[in-house]
């Protein structure tokens, strides 16, 4: 597993269009980041565990690996039940207008 540590955070300065390191006297203005970043360990996903809501999903053709995230996400659910929504209306009306037709049909 790969294990990071993220060192020196620098600032954006927009007046200079610069980094600024941190610095406790100076008022950090803009956007803040780290510069440096030192990793330790491996990238070899296999030996490690996944949390219960990962997937490692590995395709068969190019042996290309990805990760599934079986969670649904609070957006995700909002965004499928607009959809379901969406469809009932238009079925609901678009038989309503059948019937409808049908009866004046008969007439």
């Amino acid at each position: 597993m790969l294990q990071c540590e993220f060192e020196s955070p620098v600032y954006w300065d927009n007046d200079s269009n610069s980094l600024v390191p941190n610095d406790a006297s100076l008022k950090p203005v803009g956007n803040w980041q780290f510069s440096k970043v030192k990793c330790s360990g491996d990238l070899d996903f296999s030996t490690s565990t996944f949390p219960g809501y990962m997937e490692q999903i590995t395709s068969q053709d190019t042996q290309k690996s990805f990760f599934l995230n079986k969670q649904i996400s609070y957006g995700d659910f909002l965004i499928t039940s607009f959809f379901i929504l969406l469809i009932l209306g238009l079925a609901f009306s678009g038989i309503r207008d059948f019937a409808k037709n049908r009866k004046l049909e008969r007439l």
